[in-house]
């Protein structure tokens, strides 16, 4: 995990001193934001799995298992359906980057908030 952290910081460092330090502007800023939002939550998530193992709590049960298949399989339908309309309205997007990285990023927050969905369904 640090490992991962201290290259993500040697190649944001490389960006700055390769683009200057105006990066962020608009659309970019949002993104970013993102990024850093899902991130986050994906850290808080790995602490809490590692705290329940370490207190001898199974990391996968049934239930567990349940939710995470049907969470997936409904991320993956309405992926399917986003990646259709991104493709249909490609032209909106400035660049074939911008249409990527953004279709990435909404696919994954449809699957944290499948998963969301399904869990409380189950609750």
């Amino acid at each position: 995990m640090i490992t991962s952290i201290l290259i993500m910081a040697a190649i944001w460092g490389f960006i700055i001193l390769e683009r200057g330090t105006n990066l962020f502007k608009g659309l970019d800023l949002l993104v970013f934001s993102l990024i850093v939002i899902i991130g986050i939550i994906a850290f808080i998530q790995a602490l809490k799995k590692d705290k329940d193992e370490k207190e001898g709590l199974p990391s996968d049960d049934e239930l567990s298992l349940q939710i995470k298949y049907k969470s997936g399989y409904y991320a993956y339908l309405s992926s399917m359906y986003m990646w259709l309309f991104i493709f249909l309205l490609k032209d909106k997007f400035p660049d074939t980057e911008t249409m990527l990285g953004g279709g990435i990023l909404l696919s994954a927050i449809i699957a944290f908030i499948s998963k969301m969905l399904v869990k409380r369904n189950f609750a």
